[in-house]
């Protein structure tokens, strides 16, 4: 019986069941989930080039990138993403371990080197202070962690951090993730608990084709990347059959683009669309309507508050295959939708009206550097005309305050891990009125 007839079958089936047999209920609505799962899994093994490209693509890793994508590799080296993780060493280690003694809630920690080594000495799992050696940096602004190699292949990320900011600015310090709280031996957030887990909590948003690999039967991971950043692939996926597409392309000679260029996903929705003003508008409208949102899902694999509900993550496929991104849940967003809690901007950002009207990720900030497309307000100007909104008949504010700025009004900040300030991207209109209340 083909696919479409059987559903209709099942849900005539449905109704009698309801009707008159409701015993049988559960068991039929799991066989329409069996139906529809299946349905789907025949649909990605039979249609899409782009899904039978990831299943037989390997990773290659960024060497192979460079000789065609120096001006990319330039841009992304040094940024947040080529940074997020590094072997610990006197190039990548930031804080002060010059034997610096550092006190939190009744527990003295210390920081020490030996011959190229970290150490810190703190309170271990059983209560007591004991010394282990740094195994990985992870981030550099405005803030650097520590991860420590535990038993049974987990790594721990240290809660006591080093806050990298200028000294003019309160950094060069070393600070605890809960400030003014005690986080004892026995509870699930000290650095050594399962919420401190890297492997579980941490390791797929810092490196590149990561793989848990956790053994329930034996409670241990034998965790693996391909690289330890975020490098090229991470975003755009195993480039083997892009090395092997680029390998028969001779010298001097003319491209013939085929759909994918060897790419298990396309980034853009290759319609090289353009922000353009029309005749007497303030905003710019997008010249092509956005036809992919593979941009953003991309991105909101890492920048958003979520679950992994499937593994392994397939590149170019929907994110909602393998993740469960929040709702606006009570204590993580206020009322009106603002961020509230560490919810990153996913689902902040899917609630503006900049979204709706076909904005990317990569339309405010170029995505290898990281950096925004312009410096301040000026990457807002690019579509809102500035003198309709840098007017103060618009923001009502001294020209030269924090009130007369775009992202003070429109994105206000949230300081998360004590000393990172992250702007909601709503993007919505200040309501000092709903503030208060």
């Amino acid at each position: 019986m083909p696919p479409t007839l059987l559903v209709r079958f099942q849900v005539n089936l449905l109704y009698n069941v309801v009707v008159h047999h409701r015993s049988l209920l559960i068991t039929l609505f799991l066989s329409c989930l069996l139906l529809v799962y299946f349905t789907h899994c025949n649909d990605i093994e039979s249609g899409d080039p782009l899904t039978q490209n990831a299943e037989t693509a390997s990773f290659v890793g960024r060497t192979e990138c460079v000789a065609c994508h120096q001006t990319e590799f330039n841009l992304w080296q040094s940024s947040h993403h080529d940074l997020a993780m590094q072997p610990a060493n006197e190039q990548t280690v930031l804080g002060n371990f010059d034997d610096v003694k550092f006190m939190h809630e009744g527990v003295t920690s210390t920081f020490s080197k030996r011959e190229g080594k970290f150490f810190v000495r703190t309170e271990g799992p059983k209560g007591t202070l004991e010394e282990y050696p740094i195994t990985y940096t992870m981030g550099v602004d405005p803030l650097q962690q520590y991860l420590i190699e535990f038993p049974k292949g987990r790594y721990q990320s240290l809660s006591l951090c080093w806050d990298t900011r200028p000294t003019d600015a309160g950094g060069q310090r070393w600070f605890h993730l809960y400030e003014e709280e005690r986080i004892s031996h026995d509870d699930l957030l000290h650095w050594t608990g399962p919420y401190q887990t890297w492997n579980h909590m941490c390791a797929e948003c810092h490196s590149t084709d990561l793989k848990k690999n956790y053994l329930p039967r034996e409670d241990r991971y034998q965790t693996t990347f391909s690289e330890i950043d975020i490098a090229c692939e991470a975003c755009h996926g195993p480039g083997s059959q892009h090395v092997s597409w680029a390998r028969t392309v001779k010298r001097g000679e003319a491209i013939k683009y085929p759909d994918n260029l060897g790419f298990v996903l396309q980034l853009t929705d290759g319609q090289n669309a353009q922000w353009v003003f029309d005749d007497g508008a303030v905003i710019a409208r997008r010249s092509e309507p956005r036809q992919s949102a593979t941009e953003l899902e991309t991105c909101a694999r890492c920048h958003s508050r979520r679950s992994v509900i499937h593994e392994p993550y397939q590149h170019g496929r929907p994110l909602l295959d393998t993740h469960l991104p929040s709702l606006l849940d009570e204590t993580l967003y206020y009322p009106d939708g603002q961020i509230q809690d560490e919810v990153y901007v996913y689902g902040s950002f899917l609630q503006s009206k900049m979204y709706h009207k076909g904005v990317s990720c990569s339309d405010c900030h170029e995505p290898h550097s990281l950096k925004l497309r312009s410096s301040g307000d000026s990457v807002c100007t690019i579509c809102h005309l500035a003198e309709e909104f840098q007017a103060k008949t618009h923001h009502f504010h001294p020209p030269s305050s924090s009130g007369a700025s775009c992202v003070e009004c429109h994105m206000p900040a949230t300081t998360y891990m004590a000393v990172d300030p992250r702007r909601d991207h709503s993007f919505r209109i200040p309501r000092p009125d709903l503030s208060v209340k």
